[in-house]
């Protein structure tokens, strides 16, 4: 079972930008939505370019490097050149603490 691991306070998260955390010695994009956090390994999965510095495009994370976008929901490239999905991340929220986790 995956350790969550503190990322910060819930008001640490400005509204749809991305920031850059380590989780488990990994960059992981995290993102709030009105009351919902999100996190995604930090890296397109078309050339490998940051997600960060970035922010949410009705619901979607874009990467600069090339133009591909992701539903920040489920990840799924839903614009090219990237054709695979994000790796996303567990996220919770404990009081004002968000937690985030790998998948497993």
């Amino acid at each position: 079972m995956s350790e969550y691991v503190r990322v910060g306070s819930v008001d640490d998260f400005e509204d749809g930008v991305l920031y850059d955390r380590v989780v488990d010695g990994r960059h992981v994009a995290v993102v709030r939505s009105g009351d919902r956090f999100y996190a995604m390994l930090n890296l397109c999965t078309h050339a490998g370019y940051l997600l960060t510095p970035g922010r949410l495009r009705d619901g979607l994370v874009d990467c600069f490097g090339h133009g591909a976008a992701f539903r920040v929901e489920d990840g799924v490239a839903v614009e090219g050149p990237a054709g695979d999905p994000l790796e996303l991340y567990d996220v919770r929220v404990e009081g004002t603490d968000v937690l985030v986790a790998p998948r497993t």
